[in-house]
């Protein structure tokens, strides 16, 4: 699945997974398809756990489907810090837990235009 975000919005891009969320962080970073992250590349993200966030239902509504959700803003509005070129991205995931730190390519590539 591709999500085309134009160059000049700012808005969350979502990934849902399965599994219980981490109880540390997750990062994702945004790189060429091919090119692995190195630590400079990772972001924070949010984990967007069940309906009491507020960013619950946007992430149902993105269409990705899972137990609960990792949200990242992309673009240049206000102090956002995620502001990718144009161009097609391999999105990557990191997640931080007490004894693990799975990083995985995410099933969402994203092209800005």
């Amino acid at each position: 699945m591709a999500v085309s975000l134009e160059r000049e919005s700012t808005e969350y891009l979502y990934l849902g997974l399965t599994g219980t969320p981490p109880s540390v962080s997750a990062e994702v970073a945004f790189l060429a398809p091919g090119v692995r992250p190195t630590d400079p590349d990772w972001s924070s993200a949010l984990v967007v756990e069940d309906q009491s966030d507020p960013l619950w239902a946007d992430a149902v509504a993105s269409g990705v489907a899972g137990d609960y959700y990792v949200a990242r803003l992309v673009g240049s509005y206000g102090d956002n810090d995620v502001a990718p070129e144009v161009g097609d991205y391999q999105v990557w995931l990191r997640l931080t837990d007490t004894t693990e730190r799975p990083v995985r390519i995410a099933p969402v590539a994203l092209e800005v235009t």
